[in-house]
């Protein structure tokens, strides 16, 4: 009975009628909440997903919040109170992503930190070479030193001491600039005035939380439409007045040792992600929401790792609190907020990670997050979401033989077309209508790539 009822409602000769198929329709005036996770570049998922969001389902969220990265797609989509314009505001947003070509769009280097990362082959191979020497004197006589080691570790000597103009530098940067790196061009893009207003967005009617956490308190806090504090239960700040929203916003993306502290109001702030990924908690337990979805961004699990028995200090903290640590924290918020009965749509492949930018990759990940959304929200079984997950997989392993092949020269171009006979197979196997529009062209033609590719692709 349950197969015939899933047929009834899935019937491709049905009117759709978004109430019947049980997703909240924007005509039922029920107050709909979207919560958006961070996740740096992965956020060219999310972006997909709220496409379809926004064109199947017809979502038109009163309640936003955000953290991160998604504190800015909240923001630019809660300058408005109506679908249309939120879904204009979304135009925006995947036009600009789309746009990018390179990480630098997203994450400028501090020259500290290009500096840093110039020298760092020639200190690996002197601390290579003190390993390897101290191992010789332990053997016997000649195994470990000889000539020719001797005037390599002469000549890395040489070119290490040459960097010692740099090392006052190096030294003195993470001091000065408490960062890696400053946000890349991609954030004047979306405060260009037709994208994002400060003063649209406060006359906005639609709620707005932007998560932000204070170091020297170490409080989680949020940011309002007109830049007020709220506190982790939605009590007012007032005493700590207002703020520029868009400065909250950068405060709410400054992810610690990657972008330095954002000052407001007495404190410096960092990403709202250290304490609080996926912000549904505010907007369940004090918004008054009665539909919610929230969109993450990146995969759970942390993926398995060569063996760190001889790993340094640094690969080890990075490892514990950058990966293990936020990955269960995750999990925490994802697991509450769907027994609190969100529609929480995540990935489940990686395509790409926090800090890539590629324009094949975001591509492949803005398509993605449109068909996972697609997945969940129907109610796809295992064996359908699997496939959608394989047809990923297979577009990103096409656009890594691409890669290969025509920038790299290092394969040859059979395994392309063995990549896109596949996924044109697995395309197949889709049922119409449930794709998004242009995905006839992903097995017959090229993915995007930085570089053009002009010869024709024939599949067999």
């Amino acid at each position: 009975m349950g197969e015939l009822a899933r047929w009834w409602r899935q019937a491709p000769f049905l009117p759709r009628n978004r109430e019947r198929d049980g997703v909240p329709s924007r005509d039922q005036g029920s107050r709909v909440g979207l919560v958006l996770s961070g996740g740096g570049a992965r956020s060219s998922f999310q972006i997909g997903v709220l496409r379809y969001l926004y064109d199947e389902v017809g979502i038109t969220p009163q309640v936003i919040a955000g953290t991160s990265a998604g504190s800015i797609l909240g923001s630019v989509l809660a300058q408005y109170s109506d679908h249309e314009g939120q879904r204009a505001s979304l135009a925006q947003l995947e036009r600009i992503w789309l746009g990018m070509t390179s990480s630098s769009d997203m994450f400028t280097e501090y020259p500290w930190f290009s500096r840093l990362r110039a020298h760092m082959p020639t200190w690996r191979k002197v601390l290579a070479l003190r390993q390897r020497s101290g191992r010789g004197d332990a053997e016997e006589h000649g195994s470990g030193w000889n000539p020719s080691t001797a005037w390599e570790a002469l000549g890395t000597l040489w070119e290490a001491g040459r960097s010692s103009a740099d090392l006052q530098l190096i030294v003195s940067g993470p001091v000065q600039e408490r960062a890696a790196f400053m946000p890349g061009p991609i954030v004047d893009r979306l405060l260009e005035p037709h994208v994002f207003d400060a003063e649209r967005l406060a006359a906005s009617p639609v709620t707005l939380r932007v998560a932000l956490v204070a170091l020297e308190s170490g409080e989680l806090r949020y940011v309002t439409n007109v830049g007020a504090f709220t506190d982790r239960e939605n009590v007012p700040l007032p005493e700590l007045g207002e703020v520029d929203v868009v400065e909250a916003i950068r405060a709410s993306c400054a992810i610690p040792g990657v972008f330095p502290p954002v000052p407001l109001a007495g404190e410096n702030y960092v990403d709202g992600g250290v304490r609080e990924n996926l912000p549904a908690q505010v907007v369940l337990d004090h918004l008054g929401v009665s539909t919610c979805y929230a969109v993450v961004a990146s995969p759970s699990g942390t993926g398995t790792l060569e063996s760190f028995e001889t790993a340094d200090i640094f690969s080890i903290i990075m490892r514990s609190a950058s990966g293990i640590m936020s990955d269960e924290l995750q999990r925490d918020e994802i697991a509450f907020a769907r027994d609190r009965g969100v529609t929480v749509i995540a990935p489940t492949v990686d395509v790409h990670d926090l800090v890539t930018i590629d324009p094949g990759l975001i591509t492949i990940a803005v398509d993605y997050g449109y068909l996972r959304a697609r997945d969940v929200v129907t109610g796809a079984d295992p064996q359908r979401q699997e496939l959608t997950d394989e047809i990923i997989r297979t577009r990103r392993r096409a656009w890594e033989a691409e890669e290969a092949a025509f920038a790299q020269g290092v394969a040859s171009e059979t395994e392309v077309v063995e990549a896109k006979s596949e996924l044109r197979d697995l395309l197949a196997r889709v049922p119409a209508g449930e794709l998004p529009a242009g995905a006839e062209s992903w097995w017959q033609g090229w993915e995007q790539h930085t570089f053009e590719i002009e010869q024709q692709l024939t599949l067999p």
